[in-house]
């Protein structure tokens, strides 16, 4: 297979992140041409490179591109949701993680962010089953439920002993 212009834009790229030099990377990927700017490949790593910068606005739409590939993961949309966190546009998180294909509901992390931003949002109801949810999938997950300032009241709530420590 000949190394093209679309491999060695690709291979610097990365070469660049692990260097620490962003940037560099996107300046890469900058010079494909209009056509190869959609490819997944280009897309997961513009998408890694803005999130690594905190340039949410472009990672949230590198990951919205993704979330539209036919059969696409449901991480991709958990990190849809996250970049929207980031952009504050909580309720359009809720509405990204609720695109993800039937099978993200067997997901423990889909669960918990879904519980994250319904808490937020004032949800204590539907956040509480998707904490349950999450946990039931994944019981490894607690401490990271136990551990998030959203959710935690909710534990303590749904739980009195718990909260005392009895």
């Amino acid at each position: 297979m000949p190394f093209t212009q679309f491999n060695r834009a690709l291979e610097a790229a990365v070469g660049y992140f692990e260097l620490g030099m962003a940037d560099e990377a996107l300046k890469e990927l900058d010079v494909l041409p209009p056509e190869d700017q959609l490819e997944e490949e280009v897309l997961e790593l513009r998408s890694v490179l803005n999130q690594h910068l905190g340039r949410w606005e472009a990672a949230s739409h590198c990951c919205e591109a993704l979330c539209r590939v036919q059969g696409a993961d449901p991480d991709r949309f958990i990190a849809w949701a996250t970049c929207l966190y980031e952009l504050g546009e909580v309720p359009a998180s809720v509405a990204a993680l609720l695109q993800a294909p039937a099978n993200a509901r067997s997901h423990a992390l889909w669960n918990f962010h879904l519980a994250c931003y319904e808490a937020i949002l004032g949800h204590p109801v539907p956040a509480l089953e998707h904490v349950h949810a999450c946990l039931a999938l994944d019981p490894r997950m607690r401490p990271m439920v136990e551990h998030n300032s959203h959710l935690r009241p909710l534990l303590d709530s749904n739980d009195p002993g718990r909260a005392t420590g009895t």
